[in-house]
């Protein structure tokens, strides 16, 4: 038994779990390779390098300076919050290298209007955290008037902070639907994704699959990817329905592993067991790479066809495939299916991927740096050149701004380097691009002009003493418009009464974050966006800081703090400012809550020998005990007419929900179950509780009851631990803390259950959510 919110350094369960592997069922076709219906020339090896004779003239010329105008001897800058510190890493080192070479090519043909452009990135000697890198650029003088982001959690994290600062961001292939438009999916903000979004992607591979009926005749999609913010913003339920519409079954729910795994035969026989025949994954370089290897491992290769988002396809993804071989003895990743909005290495013909070549060539970069992050540098500087200097001759290049630079962006209509790939947000309505097509992995054969495969094989060749295959990725189909599938876009079809609703609500909310189940746990206080956003740190101590409680005008915030030696309860404003203490007891005073007319504040203490519940006036004072019992009573929550309190009780024997009034008489059993309840939180209206059991099987799920203890409903339904759930201020929402990504999360959810979404993506864990309508 355990009583939940009597401490915080007590309440994570671990979660094992064991994936049951059956019988793998028999997928209805064994997927054959298309036909490639755009023409490809195939580029040669690049076995020796030639002579460096790079471009004497810009090819691509850029809008013409405003007359009169020359900017010699200043600086144009692009910001990137890029985690630098991997030197090797086979998307940081082409990356770095495109924007170095594409810098130095471009200022030699003149670069910003006279203006040397120059690419920053974080000092790569120390340990990045995107929240303190934008905090110091954006607190350069002059402020960036654009920025460059790389993941997509990231964005989520400074969606609202770009915003207020009006700084333009690039999502370099950034993609999610919180943070391109928010909590609600319909408000466009600050960033810019330059491909399509990673739910449109998914769409867009749904309408492939329907198109080829021959080599996908009964199709059913199964979603594996990792379980981190990237890995999950494809599997959407706009998504879902999308893909049913066109007769492409996606199965529900979706299965997620660690980006550390090494081994997901159990996961993936999850998928297959109930009847997948396509793996679909929204992971990049190892994740497609170790799903492909499993499915050579387990002989589904010839029955299981593989594909994933635009990361997936990238030829640094083909290199990590030859770790094992497939059929015909290629590359396990041989076949692997996927976006390719950006132009490819293969397709040698197109003049910017020439250009590029040649250039790649002339500074004598490595063939595994020639993937797609090399050519995103390109395209990217280009990009930024046009935007600025669109915009100076606007506005005036003294007048130059990031809310001017987002005008441009959001209107222009513009194809890098000859057509890498079209830049179009459709005069603001867009914050993706949206044009897609499909693409798929092979490997250059030894004749060095066609793709390996029969009477042709693999050609391997050496680069600092390692054989290594050359992948090609060759487009299957042209460029077309990708569906619009986030929630409310054009081509989401009409929402059934079974179908999963969207979660959307507002408001703010603080949580504790932190390894709790450390030997020496150090816990801070953090507020957020109920949107997600603008995740900021409101304690800093050496020692924990918890269990946070906002007082019902959004002024202030109770909390716990071990500062003292012990739990006391502590006060601070919605800042984190003004810390004031409260308890002053050698006991352990824990679980704040505040009455609903903010004059009271009721609490756990165990000062008198075991927890009971305790209460006391807003500044401290007043402290009375309210319940006496042997067993153990806490975690108290107000009604919010203030006539009574909910807790948790073990005097029936286990934990149970129990009501009383608000002067600690009458208490009442409203949960009566064999298993254990606890956290419960009234819901605004005052007709319902919210509490967690673990009733089912010993997991704790969230479950709703009425007030007085009837119809207990069943919220979440998952095989890991949901707990601690609290409402949100208008009552359609519910904000929870989740295991089901192997530590604590903040989940929110519509209060009905629909719509479970995760909030926080902290290394160590975030629980304990409260919400506020305003601060």
């Amino acid at each position: 038994m355990r009583l939940r919110g009597a401490s915080p350094l007590l309440l994570v369960t671990t979660i094992i779990m064991a994936g049951c592997v059956g019988n793998a069922s028999t997928p209805a076709f064994a997927p054959t390779v298309p036909a490639i219906t755009t023409p490809v020339a195939v580029p040669t090896a690049r076995l020796a390098l030639p002579s460096p004779t790079g471009a004497t003239a810009l090819p691509f010329a850029h809008t013409a300076c405003a007359n009169g105008v020359d900017l010699t001897g200043q600086t144009v800058n692009l910001y990137h919050l890029l985690d630098a510190s991997s030197q090797q890493d086979a998307f940081v080192t082409p990356l770095k290298d495109g924007f170095e070479d594409a810098s130095a090519y471009f200022n030699a043909h003149g670069g910003v209007c006279g203006a040397q452009l120059a690419q920053l990135f974080p000092d790569p000697s120390k340990p990045f955290d995107a929240q303190l890198e934008y905090d110091r650029v954006a607190g350069l003088n002059p402020k960036p008037v654009m920025i460059a982001l790389y993941d997509s959690g990231d964005a989520e994290l400074l969606r609202g902070q770009l915003a207020q600062d009006q700084i333009p961001a690039l999502g370099l292939r950034v993609g999610s639907v919180l943070g391109l438009y928010g909590e609600n999916g319909k408000t466009p903000g600050w960033i810019f994704a330059t491909n399509p979004l990673y739910t449109d992607q998914f769409g867009a591979f749904c309408q492939f699959v329907a198109q080829h009926p021959q080599l996908y005749p009964r199709p059913v999609i199964g979603f594996l990817s990792w379980d981190y913010s990237f890995g999950e913003t494809a599997y959407q339920p706009e998504v879902v329905r999308y893909c049913a519409a066109l007769g492409v079954k996606v199965v529900d729910p979706p299965v997620y592993f660690s980006e550390a795994d090494t081994y997901i035969h159990p996961q993936v026989q999850m998928v297959i067991d109930v009847g997948a025949n396509v793996l679909y994954t929204d992971s990049l370089g190892t994740g497609p790479a170790l799903i492909a290897q499993t499915l050579v491992e387990m002989k589904l290769s010839d029955k299981v066809a593989l594909a994933a988002v635009n990361w997936g396809l990238d030829p640094s993804v083909g290199r990590l495939g030859q770790a094992t071989l497939g059929a015909g003895g290629l590359p396990s990743t041989n076949g692997l299916l996927g976006s390719l909005p950006l132009r490819s290495w293969a397709e040698a013909d197109q003049p910017g991927i020439k250009l590029i070549a040649d250039q790649a060539d002339l500074r004598q970069r490595p063939q595994w740096e020639r993937n797609n992050f090399y050519l995103l540098a390109w395209a990217t500087t280009d990009l930024y050149i046009e935007l600025y200097i669109r915009t100076g001759n606007r506005v005036g290049f003294d007048h130059l701004t990031g809310a001017e630079m987002k005008k441009t962006l959001e209107n222009i209509v513009y194809s890098p380097l000859g057509g890498l790939e079209t830049v179009d947000f459709h005069q603001g309505a867009r914050r993706a691009l949206a044009a897609d097509r499909i693409g798929q992995m092979a490997y250059l054969g030894r004749d060095g002009q066609t793709a390996a495969g029969p009477g042709n094989p693999l050609l391997l060749i050496t680069e600092n003493g390692q054989r290594a295959p050359v992948p090609l990725l060759r487009p299957l189909s042209d460029f077309a418009a990708a569906p619009e599938l986030r929630p409310g876009g054009a081509d989401v079809p009409g929402l059934a009464v079974s179908a999963t609703v969207p979660f959307t609500s507002t408001g703010w909310i603080v949580y504790s974050a932190g390894a709790q189940n450390d030997p020496d746990p150090k816990l801070e206080i953090y507020s957020m966006n109920a949107d997600g956003s603008d995740q900021t740190r409101l304690t800093n101590n050496e020692v924990s800081d918890s269990q946070p409680a906002i007082s019902p005008d959004g002024r202030q915030i109770a909390f716990v703090t071990t500062r003292d030696g012990n739990p006391e309860i502590y006060v601070m404003a919605a800042d984190g400012s003004a810390q004031t203490r409260l308890t002053h007891n050698p006991a352990a005073d824990e679980t704040p809550a505040w009455s609903l007319d903010g004059q009271k504040i009721a609490f756990t203490s165990d000062r008198d020998g075991n927890p009971e519940v305790y209460v006391m006036n807003a500044d401290g004072s007043g402290q009375t005990r309210l319940t006496n019992d042997p067993a153990e009573d806490g975690g108290p929550t107000w009604s919010p007419d203030g006539q009574h309190i909910a807790f948790l009780s073990r005097r029936a024997g286990n934990d149970d929900v129990f009501v009383m009034n608000a002067d600690g008489s009458h208490p009442e059993n409203l949960t009566h179950d064999m298993g254990n309840s606890g956290g419960p939180a009234w819901s605004p209206d005052g007709k319902k509780i919210v509490f967690d059991t673990d009733r089912n099987q010993g997991q704790y799920d969230v479950y709703v009851m009425n007030a007085d203890g009837s119809q207990p409903t069943r919220l979440t339904d998952n095989p890991a631990d949901d707990y601690w759930a609290t409402w949100s201020p208008d009552g359609t929402a519910i904000a929870f803390t989740s295991q089901r990504d192997g530590h604590p999360e903040v989940y929110m959810m519509n209060a009905d259950g629909t719509g479970q979404t995760r909030r926080t993506h902290s290394s160590d864990g975030a629980f304990w959510p409260r919400w506020a309508a305003a601060r």
